[in-house]
């Protein structure tokens, strides 16, 4: 008859094995199980950070705003009739510039959002990133030296998204800037790939904070100066 290999193990010993196997399959698993938990829970943590910081950015930042509406309301509600014609037209004008200060908050509340969410999809196509910094500078209302050569290759990009970085960092470069308020937006070539900075003439970030810039809600404080904003 058929006899097994002189090698081979025998049965009490190969269930062994298997056990053995099995339990660290178990583990394995189980490790696996509580890794998930934890990253699940490393998650929601985060999240309910990023809800803590905007509700309390909320609370502090469309405060300001509110209380000039309101107060400009209440006095005209109260001495509209005895105010002259040009103090009214300035509390109307506070008012609505209040307002508008209100909706540009809100609007970038949602997209937040929208790029917490994940909702957002940019869309690529060629643009041309001198146009782009000179549409961004007109609209931010800010004096740019710009160094981006006309003929640099159209980057392939979201135009709207381009342009809201270059306005973020253009109002920050006009908040930080030094006394001079020198801003510049410059572009180059590296490689197949396409750069673009804005720099100001401030006192710049502290190498401690550099890690954190990208942080939801995080500023870099100074004790000489701390502009308005989040």
């Amino acid at each position: 008859g058929l006899r097994p290999p002189e090698d081979a193990a025998p049965d009490g010993e190969t269930d062994r094995a298997l056990d053995a196997l099995l339990d660290q399959a178990a583990i394995a698993l189980e490790r696996a199980d509580l890794m998930e938990d934890r990253a699940r829970g490393e998650a929601r943590a985060e999240t309910e950070a990023l809800r803590s910081a905007l509700l309390t950015s909320l609370g502090h930042d469309l405060k300001t705003p509110l209380t000039s509406i309101r107060g400009a309301v209440a006095t005209l509600r109260s001495s509209g009739d005895s105010l002259s014609p040009e103090t009214r037209a300035d509390l109307l004008a506070a008012a609505e510039e209040e307002t508008e200060r209100l909706s540009r908050w809100i609007a970038n509340i949602l997209d937040i959002v929208r790029l917490e969410s994940g909702e957002v999809r940019p869309r690529r196509e060629d643009v041309d990133l001198c146009d782009a910094a000179e549409a961004a500078a007109a609209r931010a209302g800010v004096a740019v030296t710009l160094d981006v050569p006309d003929g640099l290759v159209a980057a392939r990009l979201d135009p709207m998204l381009l342009d809201q970085v270059l306005a973020n960092l253009l109002d920050n470069a006009r908040k930080y800037s030094g006394p001079e308020g020198r801003v510049a937006i410059r572009g180059w070539r590296e490689g197949t790939e396409v750069a673009m900075a804005v720099e100001d003439d401030g006192p710049g970030i502290p190498r401690e904070d550099l890690g954190h810039v990208f942080d939801p809600f995080f500023r870099a404080t100074r004790a000489d100066r701390v502009a308005a904003g989040s």
